[in-house]
């Protein structure tokens, strides 16, 4: 089944959290807590409110440029807010936004833009020692659908229209008329998200309700609230990344730190000024870190696991915070489970659950395989 074809199969499917949106989280924060932080990282501190009029104004920008409601745009991002408040700009405008990776060279990032079928892609001129843009406009030079190429960078950039903070503010202030549509009606099936599988080499497209249902597990799970930030190293371009990133925190109230690219000195300067946080990095990195997990509300440990092969538990820890095993399986789900007495849970050994509206909603289950492998299934879970 191609990209085209998942999309028109995603339109039909109906459920509890189909009508909601990542834009309607969004504009319901922006009225209740306008001056409140939604989304930071090392340049930038936004506020609901600020969140809203930039995602307004690049929906309207995008369709400006002449994108259709239902195109691809690709967004090229690392650790920063910019990528988040972008993919939710293009569901705002009816677009699909392709997350992908800032490492990727030209050559799979162009397999990517070709197999999502994009008409834009965007990117930072630089993330640390990368030069994403750069990469984005040999890719379009090689995809022939591509047609815009966006900066997300302040710094002006031949072949590329500006997209940055600053740019998209200025675009808001001519045009006063943005907030109108905030209260149009929402489609049945608002547009899908579309992530990368590294493992395959292929995108993988997501309903934003599957998003929503796993943010709102792993936000129950991780006992995530308005009061305490998340603490992430992990770009929100991956399906784990978006899900305890960007989701969490809308669902959650709380203020979203992005940290990248990354540097052991900022981390440890990042983690210090915070007197509490829900810390998510990958579990590769937690033994070098250990020694800064006091004092956190949490330590979120993404392990990454390929779904049909038997569960190999991450090493054991002792820790002085509770410890959340976040599971990636592969692009199409994340299960946290709380580590109890330091010890990892196997993902969704036991059925999750989520209430809301009155329903009582599966959100995964575990679905073992006479020979041991491990499949998922559920509200939460992306169909492979």
């Amino acid at each position: 089944m191609n990209v085209a074809q998942s999309v028109e199969t995603l339109s039909v499917r109906r459920d509890t959290l189909a009508p909601y949106s990542l834009d309607t989280l969004v504009s319901g924060a922006a009225r209740l807590r306008p001056a409140a932080i939604a989304f930071a990282d090392r340049v930038n501190a936004l506020p609901f409110g600020l969140v809203a009029t930039q995602i307004a104004a690049l929906a309207r920008i995008f369709a400006d440029c002449g994108l259709q409601p239902g195109e691809r745009i690709v967004l090229v991002g690392g650790a920063e807010a910019n990528v988040a408040t972008a993919a939710i700009a293009a569901l705002r405008g009816g677009f699909v936004p392709a997350l992908a990776p800032v490492d990727l060279d030209t050559s799979a990032l162009a397999a990517y833009a070709e197999a999502t079928g994009a008409a834009a892609i965007a990117g930072p001129a630089t993330y640390g020692d990368l030069a994403p843009l750069e990469t984005c406009l040999q890719a379009a030079a090689a995809v022939p659908s591509i047609r815009l190429v966006a900066n997300f960078s302040s710094e002006d950039h031949d072949g590329a229209i500006g997209v940055s903070p600053g740019a998209i503010l200025q675009y808001a202030a001519q045009h006063p008329d943005l907030g109108l549509e905030r209260g149009k009606p929402l489609p049945a099936e608002p547009p899908p998200l579309i992530t990368y599988d590294r493992h395959r080499a292929r995108p993988v497209l997501h309903r934003q309700a599957t998003l929503i249902t796993a943010g709102l597990d792993f936000v129950a799970r991780a006992r995530i609230g308005r009061v305490t930030p998340i603490l992430s190293t992990l770009p929100p371009v991956s399906c784990a990344g978006f899900v305890a990133g960007p989701c969490a925190a809308l669902l959650s109230g709380a203020t979203l730190y992005l940290h990248g690219p990354f540097s052991e000195e900022d981390f440890l300067a990042a983690r210090n000024q915070m007197e509490s946080a829900h810390l998510v990095l990958p579990v590769a990195l937690a033994s070098d870190f250990a020694g800064i997990f006091d004092g956190l509300a949490s330590a979120v440990l993404v392990s990454r696991l390929a779904g049909g092969e038997t569960f190999a538990p991450p090493p054991v820890l002792d820790a002085p915070c509770p410890i959340v095993d976040l599971y990636a399986i592969d692009e199409t789900g994340v299960i946290a489970e709380p580590r109890r007495n330091s010890m990892p849970a196997a993902p969704a050994l036991e059925p999750h659950f989520i209430g809301f509206e009155e329903s009582r909603i599966l959100t995964v289950e575990q679905a073992a395989e006479a020979d041991g492998r491990l499949i998922f299934r559920g509200a939460a879970v992306t169909a492979d």
